[in-house]
């Protein structure tokens, strides 16, 4: 499952923290509720070497799902190409797997169920994703987790925020 399964990462060398890609995931999704994609600012070291980093944060389709586990409607499902979807039919809106999520994924929206990035589930796959195509600095790259390991490689990156491991933490230093 690991060569299909999908995933995000962002080079946090890139983002410049310029919002496209969350007012791109609102208008491909047609929501009003804040977008299924977040920009955070990381602040580190300590005066005066203080240092910033960007951080575009969305669901990282983990591959060990804490709101998943937490849905007590099983509402929160995962498809076979490790994608994680929420069926609205199902939600209760109880709000537990936003809790849950390390990442506050999963949002309340307008029709009281929970909502969530669907890794723009209605393009076609040859085409990038909303948040992807909108960053003007190739900041946001989505993709199989194989296609994820050779874009790292070739840029070389040393910080990413990545789901290639699946677990609480998103940033990752490489060797």
């Amino acid at each position: 499952m690991s060569s299909t399964r999908k995933g995000f990462f962002v080079d946090l060398d890139r983002c410049i923290k310029c919002h496209a890609c969350e007012i791109a995931c609102r208008v491909w999704n047609g929501i009003n509720v804040p977008s299924y994609r977040t920009i955070i600012e990381i602040e580190s070291g300590t005066y005066p070497f203080v240092e910033r980093t960007n951080v575009s944060i969305a669901c990282m389709h983990c591959e060990e799902a804490y709101c998943m586990a937490a849905c007590p409607a099983k509402a929160i499902y995962k498809r076979e190409d490790g994608v994680v979807l929420v069926d609205s039919e199902k939600c209760l809106g109880c709000r537990l797997c936003s809790w849950a999520c390390p990442f506050g994924a999963p949002k309340y929206g307008s029709d009281l169920k929970m909502q969530k990035c669907t890794f723009c589930n209605d393009r076609p796959d040859w085409m990038p994703r909303a948040c992807e195509e909108a960053c003007p600095t190739g900041a946001i790259v989505a993709g199989t987790i194989s296609y994820l390991e050779k874009i790292i490689k070739e840029r070389k990156v040393k910080r990413i925020a990545s789901q290639i491991k699946g677990k609480r933490a998103f940033m990752y230093i490489l060797p």
